[in-house]
C-alpha cells in the first residue's frame, strides 16, 4: 500500500479534507471488493500531537505529528479557507504553515499533491519551482507574484509535473484525488470511484472562472470591467480601452496579463460569452437578439464560442440543435 500522510493544517477546508478522505476510502473498498490489495495507507497529520479546527469551526483529529511519520510515499495538502491574498499571506506567515513548509521541503522522494489554497503551501515549500502547476482560478494573479518561477496553467483542472501534482479551486480536490487513483490503483478504479461517488471528472476549470470576480484585482482592472459593461453591446477595440483608461494598448495588454492572465481581447470575450450565458438561463429572448446585446452581431460566433465554454449549460445544450 501506498503510504500516504494528509496534511491537515489550520483552518482546513471541511469539504476538501472530507473528498480527500472519502476517495481513498472508496477506492480501498472497492479494489479490496474485486479482489485487488487496498491502494493507499492513510495516516492524517498535523504540525503537533493536537486537534486542528477547521474552516468552518469543527475539530479534525486526533492528528499524528506530522514528524513521526516515517518516509511517506505521498503528501497530500487540503484547501484551506482562505479566498483573498491577504488571508493567504497571513496563513503563510503562521508558524504551524512554516512548520509545514519546512517539513514538505525535507520529504525526500515522496510525491506531493494539493488543490486550492494548499497549492501555495507547496510553493512556500519550494516544491513548485520551475515547474507547471495550477491553483484557484480567483488567486492566479497573486500566485504569479509570489512564485514567479512557477509556470502556472490555468486552463486544467489537475497539472501534474513529475512527483508533484497541483489541482484548482475548492471541490477540484475531488479532481486531484481521482487522479491519484488512476495513477496508483488504476484507470478503471478511479472510474468506479466517480461512479460509487457520484463525481464527475472535469479536465478543465477555465469554464468556472468568473470574469467579474476576476476583475477585482486591482483598481486599475476595476475601471477597466466598468467600461467594458458600459459597452458591452458595442465592438470594442484596445485602442478603446486604452484610452477610456488613458493608457497605451500595450500597457493595458500588460495590466491584463498581469490581474488576469489574459489578453484584453480574451477577457472581453469572456464577459461577453457569461453575459449571453446567464441571459440564456434567465430569459427566452431568441439567440440572434441575445447576440446583438453581447456585441456579436452574427449569432453563429456566439452559438460557437457558448458550446465551447458552457457545454454543460442546459439552454446552452439546445443549440446544438439549432
Amino acid at each position: 500500500m501506498l503510504k500516504t500522510a494528509v496534511l491537515v493544517l489550520p483552518r482546513v477546508l471541511d469539504m476538501s479534507l472530507g473528498i480527500t478522505l472519502d476517495v481513498m476510502s472508496a477506492a480501498n473498498r472497492l479494489a479490496q471488493m474485486n479482489g485487488a490489495a487496498p491502494v493507499f495507507e492513510v495516516t492524517c497529520v498535523s504540525t503537533g500531537p493536537r486537534r486542528m479546527v477547521t474552516g468552518a469551526g469543527m475539530e479534525a483529529g486526533p492528528l499524528t505529528p506530522m514528524r513521526s511519520v516515517a518516509a511517506p510515499d505521498l503528501i497530500i495538502v487540503p484547501g484551506a479557507n482562505h479566498a483573498t491574498p491577504a488571508e493567504i499571506d497571513a496563513w503563510l506567515a503562521q508558524a504551524d504553515t512554516r512548520r509545514a513548509c519546512a517539513w514538505l521541503a525535507t520529504a525526500a522522494g515522496a510525491e506531493v499533491a494539493a488543490s486550492c489554497a494548499g497549492t501555495f503551501v507547496l510553493g512556500a515549500a519550494g516544491l513548485l519551482r520551475g515547474r507547471l502547476a495550477t491553483t484557484s482560478w480567483w488567486l492566479a494573479p497573486h500566485f504569479r507574484e509570489r512564485f514567479p518561477d512557477v509556470e502556472l496553467d490555468m486552463d486544467r483542472m489537475v497539472v501534474a509535473d513529475g512527483p508533484v501534482t497541483t489541482a484548482g479551486a475548492a471541490l477540484a480536490q475531488a479532481d486531484l484525488m481521482l487522479a491519484l487513483v488512476a495513477r496508483h490503483g488504476a484507470a478503471g478504479l478511479a472510474q468506479a470511484c466517480a461512479r460509487y461517488l457520484m463525481l464527475d471528472r472535469r479536465m478543465s476549470q477555465s469554464r468556472y472562472a468568473i470574469a467579474s470576480h476576476l476583475a477585482q484585482q486591482s483598481p486599475v482592472m476595476q475601471r477597466a470591467y466598468r467600461w467594458i459593461r458600459q459597452n458591452l453591446s458595442a465592438p470594442i477595440t484596445l485602442e478603446a480601452l486604452g484610452a477610456a483608461l488613458h493608457m497605451t494598448p500595450r500597457t493595458v495588454s500588460r495590466h491584463f496579463a498581469a490581474a488576469v492572465g489574459q489578453s484584453p481581447i480574451r477577457y472581453i470575450q469572456r464577459l461577453r460569452v457569461e453575459q449571453a450565458t446567464l441571459m440564456l438561463e434567465t430569459s427566452h429572448e431568441p439567440l440572434e437578439s441575445i447576440a446583438a446585446k453581447v456585441g456579436y452581431a452574427d449569432a453563429s460566433m456566439l452559438r460557437r464560442l457558448l458550446l465551447r465554454s458552457r457545454s454543460g449549460s442546459p439552454r446552452t445544450l439546445q443549440l446544438k440543435a439549432i
